[in-house]
């Protein structure tokens, strides 16, 4: 996602924040300094509030990321790694490197995420108990039930039957469970998700008009962005459908020009590059395909060493998420694209290459599939 940057990293998950999660950070703070605490507990003093607040809106930032988390190691536990978590203004996405195949799988991976909302909810709420009969502040006391409260509410708004919410995957899994139609499942899934965003939509407009500005706006914010997200999910699982049913061989560039590792950089950029117009050239060395090579590696290099360097200094080794078999599914193939940051893969049988599968390959064939169909 745009505007994202890494924090760290959990149990091999790449953890990132979008730069407009600090808006709901600064909305979830001043809505609690200016208006929560001041109403209900007015004795508090301006420190406390403001401290009590951020408080509040690093542990919500904490929960969020628990409730991706839990996805993902039900993922991960299923045989489907997970890239990365991202967490943005409305909430967390992991981004798991491939759909489930199984309704069961999705199911599990689907209600991981309220089911530890649940499980702090209930935490928090015990630790107010404890505070209060330990007599500790009231602010600490208050700042618990509240992300009792909180992470409660995440759980019930993310169980409603709407794709792309964990109620909408649960709602996928059953009626993909009872069908054994996925498309059709997705189709209903999704449906409910665009009403139920509309929904949130027309709530929101009214408050709007009966001027509860901040809470309005929310609500169209949140409803447009379900809304999208339940068509396109909805889109890209027909995309996955049709490439499922084409082999990589029938649909990849088979006239592939190979590289030398020996070559200078220098070299790769006149007589390749500039030649014949490719981001990406396979590598080789006595016949056999070692990497691959990128503009991307040769801008990374200063000018004056490529007369000096040699192209095997600066390539990539060959890996499994640069390589696909000419009788995968183009689906896989569009996984790796995905995921390996090369927006390539080889097509290899053995040792042998026989072709290259790349992004521009799987838009245009969009483009026309859809210039056709018209």
């Amino acid at each position: 996602m745009k505007g994202s940057f890494r924090i760290g990293k959990i149990m091999g998950i790449d953890i990132e924040v979008n730069a407009s999660w600090f808006i709901i950070f600064a909305l979830v703070t001043y809505t609690l300094a200016a208006g929560y605490f001041p109403v209900y507990y007015p004795a508090f003093d301006s420190t406390t509030r403001w401290v009590s607040s951020s408080v509040i809106a690093i542990m919500f930032f904490a929960s969020v990321l628990l409730h991706e988390l839990s996805h993902s190691v039900v993922s991960i536990k299923l045989g489907m790694p997970v890239k990365k978590i991202t967490l943005f203004i409305f909430g967390g996405i992991a981004q798991i490197e491939q759909e489930p195949d199984e309704p069961v799988k999705e199911l599990k991976m689907a209600i991981a995420g309220p089911g530890m909302s649940l499980l702090l909810c209930g935490l928090f709420f015990i630790l107010a108990k404890l505070f209060a009969v330990m007599n500790l502040p009231l602010a600490a006391i208050v700042s618990l039930e509240y992300l009792s409260n909180i992470n409660l509410s995440l759980a019930i708004f993310n169980l409603v039957p709407a794709f792309p919410l964990d109620g909408g995957r649960v709602l996928r899994a059953l009626i993909w469970r009872f069908s054994g139609n996925l498309q059709k499942s997705t189709r209903i899934a999704s449906a409910m998700g665009s009403i139920f965003g509309y929904l949130l939509i027309a709530a929101g407009i009214f408050l709007l008009l009966n001027n509860y500005i901040v809470n309005g706006v929310w609500l169209l914010f949140i409803g447009w962005f379900i809304n999208q997200m339940s068509k396109e999910s909805y889109q890209s699982m027909l995309l996955s459908d049709i490439f499922d049913k084409i082999k990589v061989r029938e649909f990849m560039t088979d006239k592939v020009v190979i590289v030398d590792r020996s070559i200078s950089v220098q070299e790769l950029v006149e007589e390749y590059f500039y030649k014949y117009k490719f981001a990406l050239f396979p590598v080789s060395q006595d016949g056999r395909i070692t990497g691959i090579v990128s503009t991307a590696s040769v801008k990374a290099l200063d000018p004056a060493a490529r007369s000096q360097t040699s192209v095997g200094s600066i390539a990539t080794p060959l890996s499994d998420k640069l390589v696909v078999s000419p009788d995968d599914a183009v689906s896989k193939a569009m996984s790796k694209l995905s995921s390996n940051g090369a927006g390539r893969v080889l097509v290899m049988e053995g040792e042998n290459l026989l072709g290259i599968v790349s992004n521009t390959d799987i838009l245009n064939y969009l483009w026309i599939k859809n210039q056709i169909s018209k």
